[in-house]
């Protein structure tokens, strides 16, 4: 089915995006400020081609667009509704959103209408470092391939690929910025991302329940809930902790439960719940570290950069996509890194990083002991994320795609 009957000429300054735009997923979040700034760069109006979520609770300011997506939306449906097998066929630019799926035959798209458009572009932040022939035959499908981090980029390059750039996603800064902590007699210690092997937080229980026992003030706060709860079963395979935590009839998690039986006492830890992204900036205004032990991001970690954005000092292993983030003085990196062996779902494990369960400690020891210094590398992290706009980091993408 093809879209020239789409509000008349008015497709040819449409650019599809083709994934959900939503408040609480990393991709979701990434494609609403995204097609935010393309709709104030004025270029292109942004077409959501997925079904969006959540949209509703967006802040104010954003209302009216959000409007304006959800129209653009019906019409899509209606389109697909009427395409011959569910195929959309696009008489305007599309950008695609890829993952570990891109180096499989016929590269199986995720639900979601298959779609095609006048020129096609993708996004890719895969964590499974196993290039093959299928992504050499799938990369042919897209006239720019922008990898989620530098290191994502180099990977398919020295594989071969020519048509391949690198697109940094951005941070709101005007909703993520410092804010004056409140006077409390506890020290917070934030862990976010959804709960799987990955991400780490078995690292961080490991690290903060050794923390706590000489620190009675220490308190983990999370936002670990995960729409994917397959993937938290391999959370206990680098041998930190037991089971995953049971899920609830409301769709929640038991993680306090979950921690208590890993060595983390309830008056220790906080479970935040599912937080919506634009409430993110008041649970941060509490928070005195953030830690990020991930053994791989395929991107640059948008939580982690939201949390420096808002001055917060960070802990962050030494690998892959948060190398971008890392710089002298704007963090405290776990720069011992051990390697991990290919596991199910990871075939490719080349470039991941073991963080040392007793640095992270470390660190968490330092930045305790030593206020001032913490907030000046958490000064300097929000200095760094000054040019990580997201419209700066979208007008690029645009800039590549005009050319």
């Amino acid at each position: 089915m093809n879209t020239n009957d789409m509000n008349g000429n008015a497709s040819n300054s449409w650019l599809g995006l083709n994934w959900q735009l939503s408040l609480t997923s990393g991709w979701g979040i990434a494609g609403l400020n995204m097609a935010w700034a393309m709709e104030r760069d004025g270029r292109f109006k942004p077409v959501p081609l997925f079904p969006s979520a959540q949209l509703e609770s967006v802040r104010e300011e954003l209302h009216d667009f959000t409007a304006k997506l959800h129209r653009r939306e019906e019409e899509v449906a209606k389109l697909t509704g009427e395409a011959e097998g569910g195929r959309l066929i696009c008489d305007f630019p599309v950008v695609h959103s890829l993952g570990n799926f891109f180096h499989e035959r016929g590269m199986p798209l995720p639900d979601g209408p298959e779609c095609q458009g006048s020129r096609n572009f993708s996004i890719i932040f895969f964590e499974d470092n196993s290039p093959n022939e299928f992504t050499t035959e799938n990369a042919g499908q897209f006239e720019i391939i922008f990898g989620g981090s530098s290191w994502n980029s180099r990977v398919l390059k020295e594989h071969g690929l020519g048509n391949i750039d690198t697109f940094l996603q951005g941070v709101d800064l005007g909703l993520f910025s410092p804010r004056r902590k409140p006077d409390t007699e506890k020290f917070i210690v934030f862990s976010g991302g959804k709960l799987e092997y990955r991400k780490g937080q078995d690292i961080v229980v490991a690290a903060f329940r050794e923390f706590a026992k000489t620190h009675p003030d220490a308190i983990l706060a999370t936002t670990w809930h995960n729409p994917w709860e397959e993937s938290m079963a391999g959370i206990g395979d680098g041998g930190m902790v037991e089971g995953v935590p049971a899920k609830n009839r409301d769709g929640t998690f038991e993680f306090p439960e979950w921690a208590g039986a890993n060595g983390i006492s309830p008056e220790h830890f906080h479970d935040c719940g599912l937080v919506a992204n634009h409430l993110m900036p008041k649970l941060f205004s509490q928070v005195d570290v953030a830690v990020f032990p991930n053994r791989c991001e395929g991107g640059t970690n948008l939580v982690a950069m939201e949390a420096m954005a808002s001055g917060i000092p960070c802990i962050l292993s030494a690998n892959t996509g948060h190398l971008d983030l890392i710089d002298e003085g704007n963090c405290f990196p776990l720069m011992q890194q051990g390697a991990i062996m290919p596991k199910p779902g990871y075939s490719g494990t080349k470039d991941w990083g073991e963080s040392d369960v007793a640095e992270v400690v470390e660190q968490l020891e330092r930045i305790y002991t030593d206020r001032t210094k913490a907030r000046r590398r958490g000064e300097q992290a929000t200095k760094f994320m000054q040019d990580w706009s997201w419209e700066k980091r979208t007008g690029y993408l645009l800039d590549r795609i005009v050319q």
